[in-house]
This record gives structure tokens, C-alpha cells and sequence, in this order.
């Protein structure tokens, strides 16, 4: 219907077309401007709270009246009166003041971290053996902030990057194309062991480290392809010219270490996921007294692309 008209007045020539569109765009600050006055009821008043002058808050006052195309306050003595028309549309005004009033509150929130929200993707063994302690951490300091965490592999969480705010990964980024807006950061080094039961004919044998070919005279516990500690597990055997047929694969650490316990062969994991959990089992390392080593990595934006709940967490994670 608005258009419709504005169509018509041009169409017979009324109005200056100028003048239409400055008659058709209501500024949204005029009318914050009227809902202080309506409040206050003295155009002094006003000018103080919003911290301009009279004649500013004088001139808003009247382009919105010219808009509305009546009286919408009237003076009566010191005071300012509003007419029919002022009241009516002093409900939208005052409306809008609300939602402007908890706007800035909100932003105040975020400014000292009381709210927001912290998206983040991890693996399951980061998921489950690093990142708990940290999440206790923040929503100790920062009650307000809520938490939703993805369980995902590496190449899942590279892909779902743009609905997280951080990313957890085993290993570095490879065959993924990050975008400029990301950075990856080096963040804790792990290693990956043997897990064997405690009466294993191997933890009799060695006590430090068993040598890689057992991968061929053992039946193994394979993690899910998309597994950091497969993938290290993985390249060790091909830079050490070995080819494993697989038998057994299960999804998780955990699913791993039952299946040991288990008696279906031998596993591997995270040093960190036997920390608190190895009843019945014993952990070598694999290879040579060094062992295999990772790098667990953060995927976070650059820095001026970070709410300050992402930078709260990370100034946690990354001392």
C-alpha cells in the first residue's frame, strides 16, 4: 500500500520527489529522541540525557512531526503535553527505546564476558581427555557463557569449521584448504603408545618400547580411519616400509581399550587416555625409546575475527 501510494503522489506531481523520500524514511534516532521526551517531558531535559544540544533535539523533533504530518506534543507551561497522535506512536517509540536499552546491555555483557556463546569441534580423545578441565575453568570465571561442543574427527572438524568457533585436531592441517580468516596453533604434544593387557606375552618382553613390526605378528585394535592416533600409527608403519592388513576396527579410544581388555588383540591410544583409566592394561611405547609423537593443534579465526568468549577460552588453553 505504501508503495502503491508514494506511486500515485509522484505520478500526479504533489511532491517534490526529494522531499518524498525524505517524508518516507523515518530516522530511527528521532524517535529514540521522542521517547526520552515523553519520559521527561522537557526538551532541556532531554538535551542533557542525550547528551546533545537543544536546537539538536529541537530539529529531530521536528522532522519527525513534519513525517507524521501533525502535532505530536504541545507545550503547557513548563512542560511538554503529548497530543493523540504522540501517544499513539510513543507505544513504538518506547518500544524500540526497550529493545535499544537491552541492546547496549547485551553488549555490555559480552564486554565483560557474562554471556555469549563458545562453539567448539574437537576429537574424541581431545574432546575427552584434554579439554574438560579447561571447560571447568571457564565456566568458573565466566558463568554466563554457554558451552556446545562437537565431537568430530580432524577432517570433520577442518570441514565444519564455519559453525565453530575453535577447533581441536590431532596432527596437522593436510589436504585442506583454510581459509586466510584462520590460524593454526601449535598448542599440546602428545604421544601414542601401545596398549596391551597387563599379562601380555609383549609387556613381559620389553619394558620400555616394543618394536614396530609387532603391527605384523599381532592381531591389532585399528581406530576409525578418520583417527589422529591412526593416522601417526599410519605413517609410521609406511616410513618404515610396512603393510598391515586391518581386521579390527572400532570407533573411539575407549571402544579400543575394552576390546584389549577384552582379549581381541592389541591397541593403541593416547598416552593422556590411560591416565586415569588402565586397570588391567599396560602401555609401551612404539618403535624406539622416543616413541611416536604428535602435535595436538588449534584452529582458531585471527584475532580480530574472535568474540571474547573464544578469546577468554583460548587465553585458558594457550598460557
Amino acid at each position: 500500500m505504501l508503495f502503491r501510494a508514494r506511486s500515485i503522489v509522484l505520478a500526479i506531481g504533489i511532491i517534490n520527489p526529494s522531499f518524498l523520500k525524505a517524508e518516507f524514511d523515518m530516522n530511527p534516532q528521532h524517535l529514540l529522541t521522542f521517547s526520552v521526551l515523553a519520559r521527561l517531558k522537557s526538551i532541556t531535559l532531554t538535551a542533557k540525557q542525550l547528551n546533545i544540544g537543544q536546537p539538536a533535539v529541537s530539529g529531530q523533533l521536528k522532522l519527525l512531526q513534519n513525517f507524521v504530518g501533525e502535532p505530536l506534543y504541545e507545550r503547557k507551561g513548563h512542560q511538554i503535553e503529548l497530543t493523540a497522535a504522540g501517544l499513539g506512536l510513543l507505544e513504538y517509540a518506547n518500544r524500540m527505546d526497550n529493545c535499544y536499552e537491552q541492546a547496549i546491555d547485551y553488549v555490555h555483557s559480552l564486554q565483560k564476558i557474562s554471556t555469549g556463546l563458545l562453539r567448539i569441534g574437537a576429537t574424541m580423545t581431545i574432546a575427552s581427555y584434554y579439554l574438560p578441565q579447561f571447560l571447568v575453568e571457564l565456566q568458573t570465571r565466566y558463568k554466563g557463557v554457554q558451552v556446545f561442543m562437537k565431537t568430530l574427527d580432524t577432517s570433520e572438524t577442518l570441514r565444519n569449521l564455519y559453525s565453530l568457533d575453535l577447533g581441536f585436531i590431532e596432527g596437522p592441517v593436510v589436504d585442506f584448504d583454510l581459509s586466510n580468516s584462520y590460524q593454526v596453533i601449535a598448542w599440546q604434544k602428545d604421544e601414542i603408545v601401545m596398549i596391551l593387557p597387563e599379562n601380555h606375552t609383549l609387556a613381559a618382553e620389553y619394558d620400555d618400547y616394543v618394536p614396530i613390526d609387532v603391527f605384523n605378528q599381532y592381531q591389532v585394535i585399528w581406530r576409525e580411519p578418520g583417527s589422529g592416533a591412526r593416522q601417526v600409527v599410519e605413517q609410521a608403519l609406511r616410513e618404515a616400509d610396512m603393510k598391515v592388513d586391518i581386521h579390527i576396527e572400532v570407533t573411539g579410544v575407549s571402544a579400543v581399550k575394552e576390546s584389549v581388555r577384552a582379549g581381541l588383540g592389541i591397541g593403541f591410544s593416547s598416552v593422556m587416555a590411560l591416565k586415569n583409566e588402565n586397570k588391567g592394561l599396560v602401555s609401551r611405547r612404539i618403535g624406539s625409546t622416543e616413541g611416536l609423537s604428535w602435535q595436538l593443534n588449534i584452529i582458531a579465526p585471527i584475532a580480530e575475527l574472535q568474540s571474547r568468549a573464544t578469546q577468554a577460552f583460548l587465553g585458558l588453553c594457550v598460557l
